[in-house]
Parts: C-alpha cells; sequence; structure tokens
C-alpha cells in the first residue's frame, strides 16, 4: 500500500487503495459512497478526497469533496451524480449552489458531497477544518483522516 500524507494531519491513499470496507462500518453508507466515487471518476472531477467526519461534525459522518475545472464543469459533475442516483434511488435531502457552480453541495444525510471550483477550494480550505490542530489529540477511532481517491 503506498500512503502519501499531505501532513501529519491527515492520509493520502491512491484512488485504487482505499479501503471502504475498513473506514466505513455502515454497509449502506459504504455503497453509497463508493456509488458516489464511481460516479466523480466517471465524470472526471479531481482531486477528490474522503474525510471521515463522524466525531466532528454533526451534520453528517462523512464528505466527500472535489472539484471541476470550471463553473459548468462543477455543475455538470454535480447534475450527474444527481441523476443517476436518483435513477438508483438514492433521493438527495438538498441540492445547494448549482446555478453558480462554484461550490455545489449535494446533500445524503450521513454524506455531503461538495463540488468546488478550484479557486473557491482554495479560498475555503474545507478540508483544513477537519484536520487535528497543533497539539490535539484525538482518541483511536475519532482520527478525522482524509484518504485520496
Amino acid at each position: 500500500m503506498n500512503i502519501n500524507s499531505e501532513n501529519d494531519n491527515s492520509v493520502g491513499l491512491d484512488a485504487t487503495e482505499i479501503d471502504l470496507k475498513e473506514a466505513i462500518a455502515d454497509d449502506s453508507d459504504r455503497v453509497l459512497i463508493k456509488r458516489i466515487l464511481e460516479l466523480l471518476s466517471d465524470e472526471k472531477a479531481e482531486e477528490i478526497v474522503f474525510i471521515d467526519a463522524k466525531n466532528r461534525s454533526s451534520l453528517a459522518d462523512y464528505l466527500l469533496v472535489c472539484q471541476g475545472r470550471s463553473q459548468l464543469h462543477c455543475r455538470s459533475i454535480a447534475q450527474n451524480v444527481e441523476f443517476h442516483l436518483k435513477h438508483e434511488g438514492e433521493i438527495s435531502l438538498g441540492l445547494e449552489g448549482e446555478r453558480e457552480g462554484n461550490w455545489v453541495l449535494l446533500d445524503y444525510g450521513n454524506i455531503i458531497l461538495h463540488v468546488f471550483h478550484p479557486e473557491i477550494r482554495k479560498y475555503y480550505k474545507l478540508e483544513e477544518l477537519y484536520s487535528k490542530r497543533p497539539g490535539e489529540e484525538y482518541a483511536d477511532n475519532s482520527d478525522p483522516s482524509k484518504y485520496r481517491y
């Protein structure tokens, strides 16, 4: 297994090396995340990051963050993910930012997908909100590890 650390606070894994079975306990969440990752790959989404936020956020257990090359690409990624999942019986609880295409959010309950324009992603640095703060200790099961897809 190739592990490429971005910094001391996160673990980056190659797209083929994410162990979703180990990272996600719930079968239905695991299946949905795997399907979303497949759709993101099909749509040529870039810089895909999986964040386990169970013990860091009350909004969702898992976050998927990715980016498109342009506003149009971001909208297209989000629309295609929503379209395919809807036809497979997974209805999103909410869709925000689709019109602008700078930051599109799809809410699937325990799972939230963020599709960013690269400049907006750099500005908000969402991944950093879920990384360890200097000197902060986590219990073994609460590490907000990030996996590169």
